[in-house]
């Protein structure tokens, strides 16, 4: 019990820290929301940026099962790259983000049996954004 309520608090600070990163957006600071994502992605998840964008989807894939984070991990890393992906000028870049955000939604549906409707329409437009 006192793992699960962890966990939900653990869950609870990264989506206030997601919102925080979306507002931050729309006030047009993407220089701090980008050091938002950067933060929370190097010292909850251990990923560097650098690492995101150099390492190959199937290692990335395996280290994210290696790690055995929780759907609600998995879910709200998919948000953060996301924005990650956004705040970011260069195409290649953000292709190379998304499709690992596309490999996450996957890993919820097939590994963890967690489908939303959020994840599905994002999934599409995702796709048309790097033409698969």
């Amino acid at each position: 019990m006192l793992k699960r309520d962890s966990l939900t608090a653990q869950m609870q600070q990264l989506s206030h820290t997601l919102a925080k990163v979306k507002r931050l957006i729309i006030e047009d600071e993407e220089s701090r929301a980008l050091k938002e994502v950067e933060y929370t992605l190097a010292h909850y998840y251990g990923l560097e940026h650098q690492e995101l964008v150099e390492t190959p989807l199937g290692l990335f894939a395996n280290r994210i099962r290696e790690e055995a984070f929780k759907a609600e991990e998995i879910s709200l890393l998919a948000n953060f790259l996301d924005e990650l992906a956004g705040l970011n000028d260069d195409e290649q870049t953000r292709r190379m983000i998304w499709t690992k955000v596309i490999m996450l939604f996957d890993i919820l549906e097939k590994e963890h049996h967690v489908l939303s409707f959020e994840h599905l329409s994002r999934r599409s437009l995702l796709m048309q954004a790097i033409n698969v």
